[in-house]
């Protein structure tokens, strides 16, 4: 019985060409420096300019990406502002308050009629303009993830960016932009990505998330803070050596970008198909892209539900106990999402 893994969208596979490139770079010279490799500066160099950025770091996780963002903007004691669910908050065992000794916050998400990846501009403006004093830490950062993860994959438009960024920039606060899924969010928008990375300090992008990249992610901002990064990324243990072999994997996954309109497709057939299903319903708040969000209604706990799906084949994620995410990506066909659309209505009849 073949398996239909959706739990998340780093399980996609490099390509062919990726697999030639990385076997072409397999013969040429180790490189010892931290920066020396021609393949990793061909990459860095794509991956900023494809974001618009000066320059650009290579980085083992998004993880560590975002923390060493969010450690340049912002000294220890600092306030960081967030979207409520953000990975930073969420999903990164708190590093940035470990290791960074920083203080997120999430802004309030419903004042004003706003939602967890989009909280109402009010609350944005009312959170940075809180004033700071001996007891309460100033806003120093904010951050803002696009897409939004637990909201479903949320695409975050520039309209809304470009407001929360003025905003920033009038209080005289940093910006880091925890694009790990940017790529998909420009594909869903319609629009180019730098639309959705400018006017920030930094900018974090996934490219396992995205191409199936051995080269898990890239940081990219101003080359003066690139070479602050690179310290930084030192003293956490990211220091990749050698690193010609995925770096020419990934460059030429870069050009593939354009397959990424198909898995939105594959998403947008799968959410539709999902919400005729008995007991479930969808998260739309909002343009979505390569992620799936369904909520359970009944007795059925997301666990359960997820239990079931895997002894007919899919495999999915429970964020909680009433939610389940399903990442598309790259190598999922279309009679894999038909499959799995029976899969979910068998396990939800039965439950």
């Amino acid at each position: 019985m073949e398996v239909i893994d959706l739990r998340s969208d780093f399980l996609a596979r490099p390509s062919e060409a990726m697999l030639r490139a990385a076997a072409r770079a397999n013969g040429d010279p180790l490189h010892f420096g931290l920066r020396e490799d021609p393949w990793q500066r061909r990459l860095e160099a794509s991956v900023a300019r494809m974001v618009g950025m000066e320059d650009a770091l290579i980085f083992p996780t998004c993880t560590m990406a975002n923390t060493t963002g969010m450690m340049l903007a912002a000294a220890p004691g600092s306030a960081v502002l967030t979207q409520p669910g953000a990975h930073v908050l969420l999903s990164e065992a708190g590093a940035g308050t470990a290791l960074g000794g920083l203080v997120l916050t999430a802004v309030d998400g419903v004042t004003g009629g706003g939602s967890a990846a989009m909280p109402a501009l009010s609350s944005w403006e009312e959170a940075m303009g809180a004033p700071a004093d001996a007891q309460r830490p100033a806003v120093r950062l904010c951050v803002l993830e696009n897409t939004h993860n637990r909201s479903g994959g949320v695409a975050i438009p520039p309209v809304y960016i470009d407001a929360v960024v003025g905003m920033a920039r009038r209080q005289g606060i940093a910006l880091h932009l925890d694009g790990s899924r940017l790529f998909y969010a420009a594909q869903a928008l319609g629009v180019e990505v730098p639309a959705l990375a400018r006017g920030f300090d930094t900018v974090s992008v996934s490219l396992n998330k995205t191409v199936g990249a051995p080269v898990a992610a890239v940081l990219a901002g101003p080359a003066a803070l690139i070479e602050r990064a690179l310290v930084i990324r030192q003293r956490l243990g990211g220091g990749l050596r050698p690193t010609g072999v995925a770096c020419a994997a990934s460059l030429a996954g870069l050009d593939e970008l354009d397959q990424l309109g198909d898995v939105v497709a594959h998403a947008r057939r799968l959410r539709e198909g999902l919400s005729a299903c008995p007991g479930l319903s969808l998260q739309a708040p909002g343009v979505t892209s390569n992620l799936v969000m369904a909520e359970l209604h009944g007795p059925t706990t997301s666990a359960e539900a997820v239990k079931r799906m895997d002894a007919l084949g899919l495999k999915a994620l429970a964020m909680d106990a009433r939610r389940i995410r399903f990442a598309l990506y790259r190598g999922i066909q279309r009679p894999q999402i038909e499959r799995a659309l029976s899969i979910v209505t068998e396990a939800m009849e039965a439950a």
